[in-house]
Order: C-alpha cells, then sequence, then structure tokens
C-alpha cells in the first residue's frame, strides 16, 4: 500500500496553517511523495464565532476539491515543519516557489475568484500592517511602527507618480491608530472580512508585507510587486526589501 504525507496538523492563524499547506506539498512534489490533503479543523482568529470559518477557509484556498484528501484506508505521516519542510523550504526559497507546483496553488487559489478585484482602473498597493488582537499579542510585526509602512507609500508615490495610485491599507483597530496614513489616495480596510483581506493582498499590484505570516503567504501567491520586510521567513529574490 502506498504511503502518503501531509501537513502537521496546527490551532494557528490562517495564513501560518496555509503556509505549511503550500510548503508541505512542494517539499512532497520535489520529492517525488505521495501528497495528501488534511481539510482544515481549527482556525485562531474568529472574533465572531462564525460557524462557517473553516468553510469560508476551505473554498479561499480551495485545495480540499482539488487534492486528494486524506482517509482512513491511507497510510499517511504528517511531515514536521519546522525540522523538514520549513528547513528545506527557506533554505530553497526560490526553486519552491518559481515551479509548476506553486501556479497549481495559485491556480486553485484563482479559480473562484475575480482576479480583478478592486475594479477601479488604477495600480492597486496593498499594505498589510499587524497589529495586536484579541487572539494574539505578539510584538514581533505588530511594533512595526506606522512611519516604516508611510516611507514606502512615498517612495512608491514618487516611483509611480504618472500612474493613478491607491492604497489600501489592511489592518485591525481604528482609524485613529493610522493617522498619519491618511492622505485621499488611501482607503482603509479595518476589521474587514478575512477572506476580503487576503483577496486584497494576493490581487494588488504592489504589495507591502508586514512580519507575518498572512501576508507572507499572500506575498508567495502574489504575482505584483512585494516589498519584504525582513522576520524568520526568508525573502524570494525578487522581492524589495
Amino acid at each position: 500500500m502506498n504511503k502518503y504525507y501531509t501537513s502537521i496538523k496546527s490551532k494557528d492563524g490562517f495564513g501560518a496553517q496555509y503556509q505549511r499547506i503550500i510548503q508541505t506539498y512542494i517539499y512532497c512534489k520535489l520529492h517525488t511523495l505521495n501528497f495528501a490533503y488534511t481539510p482544515l479543523e481549527f482556525i485562531e482568529h474568529n472574533y465572531d464565532n462564525d460557524q462557517n470559518y473553516i468553510n469560508k477557509i476551505e473554498e479561499l484556498i480551495n485545495l480540499k476539491s482539488k487534492l486528494q484528501n486524506i482517509d482512513n484506508s491511507m497510510i499517511v505521516e504528517e511531515l514536521d515543519f519546522g525540522s523538514i519542510v520549513m528547513k528545506y523550504t527557506e533554505a530553497n526559497i526560490d526553486l519552491c516557489n518559481e515551479n509548476n507546483h506553486m501556479q497549481f496553488i495559485k491556480d486553485c487559489f484563482w479559480e473562484n475568484k475575480e482576479r480583478n478585484h478592486f475594479k477601479n482602473n488604477k495600480m492597486n498597493i496593498a499594505v498589510h500592517i499587524r497589529r495586536p488582537n484579541s487572539h494574539d499579542t505578539r510584538i514581533e510585526g505588530a511594533n512595526t511602527p506606522n512611519g516604516y509602512y508611510l516611507n514606502i507609500m512615498n517612495e512608491i508615490r514618487e516611483k509611480y507618480k504618472d500612474s493613478p495610485l491607491q492604497f489600501h491599507i489592511y489592518s485591525q483597530g481604528v482609524i485613529e491608530n493610522f493617522k498619519e496614513l491618511e492622505k485621499e489616495d488611501v482607503e482603509f480596510h479595518l476589521d474587514e472580512e478575512i477572506t476580503q483581506t487576503f483577496v486584497g493582498l494576493v490581487a494588488a499590484d504592489i504589495l507591502v508585507l508586514s512580519p507575518s505570516s498572512f501576508s507572507y503567504v499572500a506575498g508567495l501567491l502574489s504575482d505584483g510587486i512585494v516589498y519584504y520586510k525582513p522576520f524568520w521567513h526568508n525573502k524570494k529574490r525578487d522581492w524589495v526589501v
């Protein structure tokens, strides 16, 4: 009987879990191992206790119906993410994200969505600003000052000054916390529904990451320009530091 490999189960937020699924799938493909998909069971940051939250996330990533799912008849091993999968994918970040297997992940993601997400005929810049929330007060990323993002936004304004620009700030909290970022070319998406936020990040022409798996994995899916702030996950070679 064939042996299958799958991603480890966890109770992290969506970004971290999606990243593990993607990178475990690609690791298996690059090492000619049989991969089976483990459907999601629990995801943090379901602030409203939405009973349909898991289904919304499954529809967002659109892998459950595209890949063979694990079942009790299989011999299945969970591949440890930290010591096996991440160790390899971080060391071979471009190899793991510039191949047909990653393109399959992207195609699955976009199959049930419209790529023209913003519908405004402008160059759209998505800026993810990680801030503390009721489920997670970890300071990495959350303590990055607004001035960091403002500097990047101004650099983009200057570089693309001949193009109509629309910035989209994706974060949590109240607008008073982002006063220095307010301008006529800025739209705020605060505490927006998670699937809409994530599609906006991936669909943007330019994506500004925060040190967060949520926007990091959006960067892996993005076909646009990505601005990266160094943290514990490595950058792709074409990302702007």
